[in-house]
């Protein structure tokens, strides 16, 4: 009579050989997702200058984009459809909170006229750090994002 099946010693080393394999690949997944965080923040910055372009297009007056490292929070204002005054246009995003990162920015807003030009005097760059990875994001004078 044969018998099909694995023995204990080879389900020993197949064991051994996972969890050697795991102890060399969980150390580079979480570096991964660390950087993923990072990338995530700038992204995510990005699309804050998009909608804060897009905006001022859409509504044909100035919308700004608030970039307040204190409180880690980026949002768009622009004037209000129905009346005076302004409103927040999308989300207050939290990065800080949302990606687990510290950010710096040599600003602290971003003007988008009618026509969907930046009106700055300089750049401004963004740094973005967690853990001991860092990446960056200039938003050149026209409020274009470059990494």
């Amino acid at each position: 009579m044969t018998r099909s099946g694995f023995t204990l010693i080879e389900t020993v080393i197949a064991l051994i050989i996972i969890g050697v394999l795991l102890t060399l690949a969980i150390p580079r997944v979480k570096d991964q997702l660390l950087r993923e965080s990072v990338r995530g923040a700038r992204r995510t910055m990005t699309t804050h200058l998009a909608r804060g372009r897009a905006t001022a297009v859409h509504r044909g007056c100035r919308a700004v984009v608030h970039l307040d490292e204190v409180t880690s929070r980026v949002w768009v204002t622009a004037c209000n459809l129905q009346g005076d005054g302004t409103d927040t246009v999308g989300v207050v995003d939290n990065l800080g909170s949302r990606f687990g990162v510290t950010w710096e920015a040599d600003g602290d807003s971003v003007l988008f006229t009618p026509q969907g030009v930046a009106f700055a005097a300089t750049s401004i760059a963004v740094t973005f750090s967690k853990a001991g990875f860092s990446d960056s994001l200039e938003i050149t004078p026209v409020g274009r994002a470059v990494w």
